[in-house]
């Protein structure tokens, strides 16, 4: 019988989840809505496979066979390391075991859903002579997906910078350089997108920052002019 279902995680929906029914070697993936279809009888088993979340199986009963809309839930995956005590020598950590080379930095869900999915170089293709080809780089960047997932992660990067600018910047923006309400969002849209204006806040150097913020407001206007 055909089984609909919704994959999601942390109720966001998923796509581009594998589903095989191992019992038939049928398989279906999840769209962006998270939904998919497939077939499969009482005593099935069907797998959910995902580049950025734990894969499991889950058997079909004549239960889950009544349901409407089978709702499946993922989690991310987790690399974790057994369990150590070390208090007793605090100078003891991560970093000076070797284990990292330097401190943690915390990933956001995109930075680490593309650092769970690799990338490809072609260097990779070298492997087929040594008889070891690493296919999960390749197939996400065949599927595009890769480069799907470098664009969520800079995405995430200039919302950071688009904040920051609007928490620290407005008054100068709008009282100094006197950006229309009506044109204030896309001016930000321009200073987030300038590598000069970017490299400023990171070195929190404010004088810089709004150097070039009133170099581009010049730009802004002049280019505004010519539009209308």
């Amino acid at each position: 019988m055909q089984i609909l279902g919704k994959i999601q995680n942390e109720h966001l929906p998923v796509q581009d989840v594998i589903i095989t029914n191992i019992s038939t070697g049928e398989f279906s993936e999840s769209n962006d809505n998270g939904e998919f279809k497939i077939k499969g009888s009482a005593g099935d088993t069907l797998n959910f496979s995902h580049i950025a979340f734990s894969s499991f199986n889950e058997k079909l009963t004549d239960v889950i066979l009544a349901l409407e809309v089978l709702n499946i839930q993922v989690s991310d995956k987790v690399n974790t390391l057994d369990e150590v005590t070390v208090n007793a020598f605090p100078n003891i950590n991560a970093v000076s075991l070797r284990i990292v080379d330097h401190k943690a930095v915390e990933l956001t869900p995109n930075e680490r859903r593309l650092q769970t999915a690799g990338d490809f170089k072609p260097i990779h293709l070298l492997a087929i002579l040594g008889g070891s080809l690493p296919l999960d780089p390749i197939l996400n960047k065949i599927s595009g997906r890769t480069d799907k997932l470098k664009k969520l992660v800079k995405f995430d990067q200039d919302e950071d910078y688009f904040d920051f600018i609007i928490d620290n910047q407005s008054d100068f923006i709008k009282t100094t350089l006197n950006i229309s309400k009506e044109e204030f969002n896309r001016f930000i849209y321009v200073l987030v997108d300038n590598a000069e204006i970017k490299k400023a806040i990171e070195t929190n150097n404010n004088t810089q920052l709004q150097f070039f913020i009133q170099d581009l407001a010049l730009q802004f206007k002049d280019k505004q002019r010519i539009e209308k």
